[in-house]
């Protein structure tokens, strides 16, 4: 095969390829709702995965606070033992 048909058949494809992917008024008013619509379901699905870790959290151990009061309580006897007394 000669190169000459190649290189002709590489250029027309690469012009070709500019008007196919060339950025116009015309395209991105075509593309910019379904480019909103993913971005809308992007926000959904990650506002649904944030939701359900919290749930997941608050839900999977309910002694949560009982740990909180146990430890300000040792913190509380921890500093009484270690003042003087006045």
């Amino acid at each position: 095969m000669d190169t000459t048909v190649v290189t002709t058949a590489v250029a027309e494809a690469a012009t070709e390829m500019q008007y196919v992917f060339a950025i116009t008024p015309e395209n991105l008013a075509q593309t910019a709702p379904i480019m909103g619509k993913g971005m809308i379901g992007i926000f959904i699905v990650m506002g649904i995965i944030i939701l359900c870790v919290t749930l997941l959290n608050n839900l999977g151990s309910p002694d949560r606070k009982a740990k909180k009061e146990a430890k300000k309580a040792a913190k509380a006897a921890a500093k009484a033992n270690n003042t003087p007394n006045a």
